[in-house]
C-alpha cells in the first residue's frame, strides 16, 4: 500500500510541478506582449527563439484587410500563417539558411537566425477562416476579408 502511495503522490506533485511551469510561461508570454505593446522600437531579432521579424504594413481596406511582409530568404513551401486570437494574425517561415546576427553588423549578439516570425494585429473585425496569402519574389501578402454585421470601436 505504501508504494502505491508514493506514486501517488510523486504523480501529483509532476503535476503540480507541470501546472506550474504552464503557470509560468504562459506569464512570460503575456509579459511579452505587454510590452511590446508599450515600446515602439524593439530589436527585430530574438535571439532565443532564434527568429527574425520581418518588415511589415497592415492596410485595413473597405472590404478587407491585406498584411504585407517582407520575407526574402525564406522556404515557401515552410510559411505558416494562423489566427491566434481575436485581431492577432501570426506568420512562421524557415530561412533557407541560418543567418548570424554578426553577418549583419550586429557583434554583441552571438547565436543564429533560422526563421522569420511575425504576429500582426488588425484592429478591424475580419474572417480569419476566409484567410487567404500569396508569397511572390520574396513577399508575402496575407488577405483578410472584414467581417460586416457589426460596427467596430476602431472605426
Amino acid at each position: 500500500m505504501e508504494v502505491a502511495s508514493m506514486s501517488w503522490y510523486r504523480e501529483r506533485r509532476r503535476s503540480l510541478l507541470r501546472m506550474l511551469l504552464e503557470y509560468v510561461e504562459e506569464l512570460e508570454r503575456a509579459a511579452e506582449e505587454a510590452l511590446e505593446s508599450f515600446f515602439v522600437e524593439r530589436p527585430a531579432w530574438d535571439v532565443r527563439r532564434s527568429c527574425i521579424e520581418p518588415l511589415m504594413d497592415v492596410f485595413i481596406g473597405p472590404d478587407e484587410v491585406i498584411i504585407t511582409m517582407d520575407m526574402p530568404l525564406v522556404k515557401p513551401e515552410t510559411i505558416r500563417v494562423r489566427p491566434v486570437e481575436e485581431g492577432l494574425i501570426e506568420v512562421v517561415a524557415e530561412m533557407k539558411k541560418a543567418i548570424r546576427p554578426r553577418d549583419l553588423g550586429v557583434v554583441h549578439i552571438d547565436g543564429e537566425i533560422r526563421e522569420m516570425r511575425a504576429r500582426a494585429r488588425v484592429p478591424v473585425p475580419v474572417e480569419t477562416k476566409s484567410l487567404r496569402f500569396v508569397f511572390r519574389k520574396g513577399i508575402l501578402e496575407v488577405r483578410l476579408p472584414r467581417r460586416r454585421g457589426r460596427a467596430s470601436e476602431h472605426e
